[in-house]
């Protein structure tokens, strides 16, 4: 299935072992961002098409930047997180597969490994930067479980994420949502708790072709040198 002529697309993912289940049980709170209701891991690749399918190379490990005019909460910051644990790359080349990316093309993408938990004393906030971009090619969110918990709705918007959105799903255990990031504003709702406490356990991919990489010496000073020049990122 390609990105329909909206740019985005609803995918089925290969069955999810448990040891990737599991792995959501070890992620480490995110000091950075969000109201502590937010446990992560994060790392890095470089993505080749070779021999008929994706071949990924992990990159050396780094904090996590971006800029603040895509995160205004936790932009032009280095966010220090453990990197993933599980092998998340059949996900991933299903994802490139689909969407489909460029194969003549190098890509280099960041992987993101969330869990979001809510209770009666934690809001489930799951996206504090509010309707945004993420400022690549392509964005792919997967949902691995939704765990004891209701809400959770992506909403796709217009560029600016201004007006009514022109989709909303609820995207479910073993489905990946596609995104053309550079034609819309995505945002998910709050999460709420059925029992006592719940989570939503996702990952999310950024793919961004190799000439423009989100790693290394030159992408992190560019991120600082934008920061300067844009108000200072509130963390929260």
């Amino acid at each position: 299935m390609a990105l329909n002529e909206s740019g985005f697309a609803i995918i089925e993912l290969p069955e999810i072992g448990g040891r990737v289940i599991d792995s959501f049980n070890r992620l480490v709170a995110d000091p950075y961002i969000g109201n502590g209701n937010r446990y992560r891991r994060f790392s890095q690749y470089k993505m080749i098409f070779s021999g008929g399918e994706w071949k990924f190379h992990m990159l050396p490990h780094r904090p996590y930047m971006t800029f603040p005019k895509y995160n205004k909460v936790a932009g032009g910051i280095k966010r220090h997180y453990e990197p993933l644990e599980v092998d998340f790359t059949p996900y991933i080349a299903e994802g490139a597969k689909s969407i489909p990316l460029d194969t003549s093309d190098e890509w280099q993408i960041n992987v993101h490994q969330y869990r979001v938990i809510t209770n009666s004393e934690v809001v489930g906030v799951t996206v504090p930067e509010g309707p945004h971009q993420d400022g690549h090619d392509y964005v792919m969110i997967a949902v691995i479980r939704r765990s004891r918990v209701t809400g959770g709705e992506m909403s796709l918007l217009p560029v600016g994420g201004e007006g009514e959105a022109f989709f909303k799903t609820t995207v479910l255990d073993g489905q990946a949502a596609l995104l053309d990031d550079r034609r819309m504003f995505h945002y998910v709702s709050e999460i709420e708790p059925v029992e006592e406490e719940g989570h939503r356990d996702i990952f999310v991919i950024a793919f961004s072709r190799w000439a423009d990489r989100w790693h290394g010496d030159d992408f992190e000073k560019k991120v600082v040198e934008e920061s300067e020049l844009s108000p200072a990122a509130e963390v929260s």
